[in-house]
């Protein structure tokens, strides 16, 4: 199958950084096995609570009038935000987001268009080549406000994210003048 297993992955970092040295991508991506693995046993503990609008937290769900016009408009890469549509894009396209970008686009669909978090979940769910239910609908409802993290909600301006990862519209250009 050409699989590749977790701690085999982790196991060849440690050697990299043992042989080699450390930097901040070998620690990123640590830090994102060890989330891949607190989702998986979150999951075990929580269930289908998951794949509610409520999540893990029982919070009142929310609905927000017009939200399928202004759903259709993310997932087609056609809001007012480069940025946003040039992930979207990608997405479509290739079937793969970088973590930032899924995190950018499920912040912008949450707190931005005011969509219920689950659509974007789902929509993940139908094009992610890696996807994986416990890190998927965990990620969606931690940035939802209604996942495990006890702390205040996430919220990624996507204005500030363009200017900080993409500050010469260089990955914007190339995804929204490609498709």
């Amino acid at each position: 199958m050409g699989c590749i297993s977790p701690r085999r992955v982790y196991h060849e970092i440690k050697k990299f950084e043992n042989e080699k040295y450390s930097n901040d991508s070998t620690y990123w991506l640590i830090f994102e096995l060890l989330w891949r693995d607190f989702f998986r046993f979150m999951f075990k503990k929580h269930g289908n609570r998951y794949f509610l609008q409520s999540g893990i937290r029982n919070a009142a769900p929310i609905y927000f009038a017009g939200e399928e016009k202004r759903f259709e408009s993310w997932k087609n890469a056609s809001t007012p935000n480069r940025l946003i549509n040039a992930f979207m894009k990608e997405l479509k396209t290739t079937g793969y987001l970088s973590n930032r970008g899924r995190q950018i686009v499920a912040s912008y669909l949450i707190h931005d268009l005011k969509v219920n978090w689950t659509w974007g979940a789902w929509y993940f769910e139908e094009y992610l080549v890696d996807y994986s239910p416990a890190s998927n609908w965990g990620n969606w409802a931690y940035l939802a406000g209604v996942g495990n993290d006890p702390k205040e909600i996430r919220i990624f301006n996507p204005e500030i994210q363009a200017r900080k990862f993409d500050p010469q519209n260089s990955y914007s250009d190339f995804w929204n003048n490609l498709v």
